[in-house]
């Protein structure tokens, strides 16, 4: 994990704000992945390039790596982070619509053919 940003909560709501020269690469694509009722887990993959995960609200479990290597890192405070690394095995799951993640990554979209 890396350190967590300050979250900023009052009356009008909540900001996050995500400094990108704190950020341990230059960030070429960014996505949100929004929670959904009963989901299956998401990933399942090989992470294709470095991703910083930062949870925006609710929570997500990731299970990082294979085998005797796996670590499991609970995501449960607005802003906290995961540094995934090209190579690692990620699979996640959100706990319901209430939560979401900010995916900041290292490389544009690329189709499985085309890596």
């Amino acid at each position: 994990m890396t350190e967590r940003p300050p979250v900023f909560t009052d009356e009008r709501g909540t900001l996050l704000p995500i400094e990108l020269d704190d950020v341990p690469f230059a960030v070429r694509r960014v996505f949100v992945v929004h929670g959904a009722e009963d989901a299956p887990p998401r990933g399942g993959h090989v992470v294709p390039c470095d991703e910083l995960v930062v949870l925006v609200c609710g929570s997500a479990t990731f299970r990082v790596g294979c085998g005797e290597d796996e670590r499991t890192v609970l995501l449960g405070d607005q802003g906290q982070q995961v540094l995934l690394r090209p190579g690692e095995h990620v699979t996640y799951e959100l706990d319901g619509p209430g939560s979401a993640i900010l995916v900041l990554a290292s490389e544009p979209f690329r189709p499985k053919d085309e890596r």
